[in-house]
């Protein structure tokens, strides 16, 4: 047990240990609920449930009402236990603060205003459920699982991920190198 929580504490974990753990909690999703793991469609959830609660009009939207209804499903409770367990890894370790983008990874690029780098990475969340959204799933749902269950749309999604991420990063740091 010692060992367990002296694990649990750690600030970095490795590459290996984090992989593997994601893989098994996969299987056992998988394997034990029947169903995989998918973070994009508890944010539709979440979304449609908030418009539903503010009675907007969107909320009578076909999409609001047969696609993503304003229940609490799997993906939802998946989408919780990610920011709960987000946040007992950030206080296990000792690493969690409330704190703005961090500075060392955005200022060479964004510069030091707040609202250039708030208005970047909603763009980028924006586009990135956009694009779960089309592809039908997004890192954990096509990725994780979708590797895990050697889907060919799986292995089109990582090969595209890691595509797009070789050119946003040369985009963006290509002048510092």
């Amino acid at each position: 047990m010692r060992l367990a929580m002296e694990f649990l504490h750690r600030k970095k974990w490795s590459g290996f240990a984090a992989g593997s753990l994601t893989g098994i909690a996969a299987a056992v999703s998988c394997l034990a609920a029947a169903k995989i793991m998918g973070a994009s469609g508890g944010f539709e959830s979440c979304a449609s449930m908030l418009v539903s609660l503010f009675n907007l009009d969107i909320s009578r939207t076909v999409y609001f009402i047969r696609v993503k209804p304003p229940v609490a499903d799997y993906q939802t409770v998946q989408f919780i236990g990610m920011i709960a367990g987000a946040f007992a890894s950030a206080k296990l370790s000792g690493d969690f603060k409330l704190r703005w983008l961090p500075d060392n990874e955005w200022i060479p690029s964004f510069g030091t205003g707040r609202l250039k780098r708030l208005a970047a990475l909603f763009l980028g969340c924006a586009l990135l459920q956009i694009g779960a959204s089309i592809a039908g799933g997004c890192t954990s749902g096509l990725g994780i699982s979708g590797m895990f269950l050697l889907s060919p749309a799986g292995l089109l999604f990582i090969a595209g991920v890691f595509s797009g991420g070789i050119f946003t990063a040369l985009c963006i740091y290509r002048k510092r190198y």
